[in-house]
């Protein structure tokens, strides 16, 4: 009986060690002599928390507060994933739906409809089990020693409702996503489009209509007219890549038909600071893409790092040094994510300011903030704790079972 005692002992107290301190270990295996046999427990335990797995407060049965910023990839993944029926879930994000994003160059030249790639955020909380709570506003101060976040309405300028408010909060999960990467650059924020929301896909299928309409003009000279045709794409990540391809079939299977008398003086040129384009994947893929741009006659400029950008030229410095100016007609800026301003403030306010976003533990809990959670492109897990810890399993898993 003393060894049974001594089990049960030993298993509450890990057990509550392991609910205190989730980052002990992942597996546990121990062995107890009970009698004359022996008793094996395996326990594959999970990590608490706070949110998915933690069983809201008793006081009172009020339910924790979950307030989540963002409806993007991430925000929307857990709004599916969260159990609803025992947390209060609260929703604010300026965008009150989710967007399909990898299908947004499509949305530019028409290949796909833009509400083809939208879901409304209302229509995916009401399948929840339980009450979710959305409003549209944009989150502009994260306050954390006060569990508050300072939000604004998302209404029209002019309208009253456009006030700011405040939303306490026991959890808090930090969707925002990330917004353009300028690099400083100067007019670029005033004379390019981006390409990250649904708005920007059809902001620039307009532009590339209002470039060929103004080509089209009886008043213009043949130098302006070429101005107005020249397609700048600066970035050869995905994204750049993919609208260059887009716009091209765009423009050779549906736009030479309306206008055939211009069709000749369309040029597309695509900018990439870099050696190559789609360095993020295997180089035959790269070399494809460059062929297949080379036949297409997109102008493929390796080396090119844009330094200034105005209403109706785009000056890029050359690998030689170098510094050249061409005429535009509408310019796609598509190179790489920055950290929102509110997430850079938030950060400074937590001491992380060394960093580009958000660092989070394997748990996607804020790095010094126990009931804030960060996930998506405005958040990365701290990989040297994820590693040591990898690296300690395999040196303790010498079997090479995969169990410690």
């Amino acid at each position: 009986m003393s060894s049974k005692r001594f089990f049960f002992s030993f298993y509450e107290r890990a057990s509550q060690s392991f609910h205190d301190c989730p980052s002990l270990a992942k597996l546990l295996i121990f062995t107890v002599t009970v009698s004359s046999g022996s008793l094996v427990a395996y326990s594959d335990s999970k990590a608490y928390s706070g949110i998915s797995d933690a069983v809201p407060s008793d006081t009172g049965n009020k339910k924790k507060k979950v307030l989540v910023l963002g409806t993007g990839w991430a925000g929307t993944s857990f709004l599916k994933n969260v159990d609803s029926s025992l947390y209060d879930v609260q929703v604010i994000s300026p965008r009150n739906y989710f967007s399909f994003t990898p299908l947004l160059p499509s949305v530019t030249c028409g290949t796909v409809e833009a509400r083809s790639i939208v879901e409304p955020i209302r229509n995916i909380i009401r399948k929840k089990s339980g009450e979710i709570k959305y409003w549209e506003a944009e989150c502009i101060k994260i306050d954390a020693k006060n569990k508050k976040v300072h939000c604004r309405s998302n209404q029209d300028a002019n309208s009253e409702a456009r006030e700011e408010f405040l939303v306490d909060y026991d959890y808090l999960v930090i969707a925002m996503g990330a917004r353009a990467n300028t690099f400083n650059t100067p007019g670029v924020e005033e004379h390019c489009h981006f390409l990250k929301e649904v708005e920007d896909a059809q902001n620039i299928r307009r532009s590339v209509i209002d470039c060929f309409e103004r080509a089209s003009l009886p008043t213009l000279t043949e130098e302006e007219r070429m101005r107005n045709l020249h397609f700048v794409v600066v970035g050869g990540g995905p994204t750049g890549v993919e609208f260059a391809a887009e716009l091209h079939d765009f423009i050779r299977e549906d736009l030479v038909k309306l206008y055939p008398i211009i069709q000749d003086q369309v040029k597309i040129t695509l900018l990439e600071a870099g050696d190559c384009i789609l360095n993020m994947f295997d180089k035959r893929i790269t070399a494809f893409a460059e062929d297949k741009f080379q036949r297409d006659g997109i102008d493929l400029k390796l080396g090119s790092m844009v330094v200034k950008v105005t209403e109706n030229t785009i000056s890029t410095k050359e690998r030689s040094g170098d510094i050249s100016s061409v005429p535009y007609g509408m310019v796609v800026w598509s190179t790489g994510i920055g950290t929102r301003p509110v997430v850079m403030d938030f950060m400074r306010e937590i001491g992380q300011t060394n960093r580009r976003v958000l660092a989070t533990d394997e748990w996607l809990r804020v790095d010094g903030c126990d009931n804030i959670y960060a996930l998506g492109d405005c958040a990365t897990i701290n990989q040297r704790k994820v590693m040591v810890r990898a690296i300690f399993f395999l040196l303790c898993d010498r079997l090479l079972v995969g169990l410690l």
